[in-house]
């Protein structure tokens, strides 16, 4: 819980500015990993008056980090501000730091001395949840570089990830158990069928309608046939019809496949189950209950929480602050046979917070987001902007 930090005096911007490091050694790491939500409200002043006080849970550790750094730079930047009256304060951090640096930011501010003080936070952690992350966009910037994970991996956004590759697996093992049950029962049923050709096809004289003592016994022996199961389910297909008109013998009907389908249908999930009633209750409850529409139409009750409780119990967090996200793009029009790495547009989107809400896949979501990444994108970023093509850069998230 002691981050790497160091408080520098650039008279040149006139600013102190106070770096916090990423996690690199184990003990940092182990920070990193004290992901438990604590209580954490921030005070927000106005002419050196308390004007608003914002309630939230934030990271533990980085908490725990952000107070630790907080105790030992509060005294230096106190007597520093002092000296050099007038300069800024700025906490620039990557990472683990970025997430650090936002709580300290919030906690600096506090101080009416050091209420100007801002935060630049590169790849930001979710570590904090709504309102304090709100409360932060007028002083604290966040970010992120194209598909970086860290800014939407949460307890809460791993555990919806994981729910639903455990669904998509679950519906792949029962497309797979429907399609080998069908195959296996119609592939017996066409070998029972040919077993009982011979007698069918002795002579085409006997072929008798559907209402003859032929095919009485063909039905018997078909409804006596014991069905194979379906992962211990019992297929009870004793509607099955054979019909033996114009010299034909329909192997399966629609009862066949209907019976299939029920049988499948002993594959759903109790998840599945019981989500459907907590739907249907849902839905039959929003219907009844006036009260609460009334409510919602007041404005007591906010529709767009933005705080959901999973499972488990844990809150869902966010990168705090204004979130600028930086995007590659390809180029209008690529050059063939040419790579679109070298070629790529940087855009450069002001995103919703709720976009990092979901952990979104992606091939590099790793490796873009280490520093170096980041200071490629923005080499490239600055380079668009010296050459003029103001075109190339976007400002908001509506054209994504």
């Amino acid at each position: 819980m002691q981050p790497s930090f160091a408080l520098v005096c650039d008279k040149r911007t006139k600013c102190f500015l106070l770096f916090i490091r990423g996690a690199i050694s184990t003990k940092e790491r182990l920070t990193a990993a004290t992901a438990a939500e604590v209580p954490f409200h921030h005070i927000i002043l106005s002419e050196g008056q308390i004007s608003n006080v914002v309630l939230g849970y934030a990271h533990c550790g980085m908490l725990a980090g952000a107070r630790w750094i907080a105790r030992l730079a509060i005294p230096h930047l106190h007597n520093k501000i002092q000296e050099f009256p007038g300069y800024q304060i700025k906490v620039i951090g990557h990472s683990m730091g970025a997430g650090i640096g936002a709580i300290l930011t919030c906690i600096l501010r506090e101080h009416y001395e050091f209420s100007s003080c801002s935060c630049l936070a590169f790849a930001p952690p979710a570590c904090m949840t709504w309102e304090l992350a709100e409360s932060g966009k007028e002083f604290i910037t966040s970010l992120v570089n194209k598909n970086d994970v860290v800014p939407s991996f949460s307890k809460v956004s791993t555990e919806s990830l994981r729910s639903e590759v455990m669904v998509s697996s679950k519906l792949d093992d029962v497309q797979g158990h429907f399609h080998h049950g069908l195959f296996s029962s119609i592939s017996q049923r066409v070998a029972f069928f040919r077993s009982h050709m011979l007698t069918i096809s002795h002579s085409t004289e006997k072929i008798a309608d559907h209402d003859s003592s032929i095919s009485e016994p063909l039905l018997k022996d078909s409804a006596d046939w014991i069905q194979p199961p379906v992962n211990g389910h019992s297929i009870d297909c004793s509607g099955q019809q054979v019909v033996t008109s114009e010299e034909r013998v329909t192997l399966v009907n629609t009862e066949d496949v209907t019976c299939v389908k029920s049988a499948v249908s002993g594959f759903t999930s109790q998840e599945d189950s019981d989500r459907n009633g907590a739907l249907d209750t849902h839905q039959s409850s929003t219907t009844t209950n006036e009260g609460e529409e009334a409510l919602n139409q007041n404005g007591t009750r906010n529709d767009k929480q933005k705080e959901p409780i999973s499972a488990s119990g844990s809150r869902q967090f966010f990168p705090p602050g204004r979130i600028i996200h930086m995007v590659a793009q390809p180029p209008p029009d690529p050059t063939p046979g040419e790579g679109t790495s070298s070629n790529e547009i940087i855009g450069i989107y002001e995103t919703p917070r709720d976009l990092y809400g979901k952990i979104r896949l992606a091939p590099n979501m790793i490796k873009e987001h280490y520093m170096p990444s980041y200071i490629s994108t923005m080499e490239s970023l600055l380079e668009q902007l010296q050459k003029g093509d103001d075109n190339t850069v976007c400002t908001t998230s509506n054209d994504l």
